[in-house]
């Protein structure tokens, strides 16, 4: 359990933002990031059947694009039924498409199952890390990343980007490297890396936020990112260094805005300093509860 100052964040992960992720945590869209934002909640997250949760253990959070509605409640009272979409064309943890293909996202968004089909790989294709081009401007894909990987953090206006590491395994059993963890966006799962909040070293664009154990780099929702005392409906909103906590975390906070939390900064336990009125550095896990590394984290918020 976090410290109870974090703002809930728990509509925005299980069904209520459009285009929030599905995290799948493990140990080992058209334009900006599929890896991007997480939300942070005060309770533990609920297990689903999509895939395994920190760090080896089963259960998932979704958002509302990993979950389908079979039988929805209409606002007059009907129930109706929503059938599911088709199976995708291929496995994009098995990769099992044949030689010179490789399991990926075409076509223009929303991605969805029908997204995903057996892609070309193009001569002396892109490799992780390196930068890769969309094909299509404003389509998902195709793109010149290698097998395994998908052409992530997409710039809308030339359709440039940065190879990512598809997870492996599967959508129970997701893999990736002892420094990622796997995020499933829908249908393209990706490997993310973990990261410190007080010493953040994530990309361009990317944020380190809590998710669900500890912390990975997620992509900033809308940029520039809301600074020090602005509103926040999530931590994907807040830049590098801040959190979005509850507005009656500081008495700067500044009301309105993204929504009804407040960024507030990270803190080092062993070194407390925060920049509001009152603010104590806080311990932002439980006792015995923080991921090995991360337990000095504390966050700013009034006693």
């Amino acid at each position: 359990m976090r410290v109870s100052t974090r703002f809930l964040f728990v509509l925005a992960l299980f069904g209520c933002d459009p285009g929030v992720l599905d995290p799948i945590l493990t140990g080992g869209g058209s334009g900006g990031s599929m890896s991007g934002p997480a939300s942070t909640t005060t309770t533990d997250p609920t297990p689903d059947s999509t895939g395994t949760a920190s760090d080896g253990s089963t259960g998932a959070i979704s958002g509302d694009s990993g979950s389908t509605c079979t039988t929805c409640d209409d606002p007059t009272g009907a129930v109706f039924v929503v059938p599911p979409g088709p199976p995708a064309a291929c496995d994009v943890y098995a990769q099992d498409c044949e030689s010179g293909f490789k399991c990926s996202a075409e076509g223009p968004p929303p991605l969805d199952s029908e997204s995903i089909v057996c892609s070309s790989i193009v001569a002396e294709p892109d490799q992780a890390g390196e930068s890769c081009q969309q094909l299509v401007l404003g389509h998902l894909g195709p793109d010149t990343c290698d097998v395994g990987l998908f052409c992530d953090h997409a710039d809308p206006q030339t359709g440039t980007g940065t190879c990512a590491v598809m997870c492996q395994g599967s959508s129970s059993q997701p893999l990736c490297d002892s420094a990622s963890a796997c995020f499933g966006y829908h249908e393209i799962p990706l490997c993310v890396p973990h990261c410190d909040p007080l010493l953040p070293s994530c990309p361009a664009g990317d944020t380190c936020q809590y998710a669900g154990v500890d912390f990975v780099c997620l992509g900033v929702s809308d940029l520039p990112a809301n600074q020090l005392f602005e509103g926040c409906g999530g931590d994907w909103q807040c830049a590098p260094g801040l959190n979005c906590v509850d507005e009656d975390a500081a008495v700067e906070c500044i009301g309105g805005g993204d929504g009804p939390g407040c960024c507030s900064p990270y803190c080092a336990l062993d070194n407390p300093a925060c920049p509001g009125v009152g603010q104590q550095c806080r311990p932002y896990y439980d006792p015995g509860e923080a991921p090995v590394g991360l337990e000095n984290v504390g966050v700013c918020a009034l006693p």
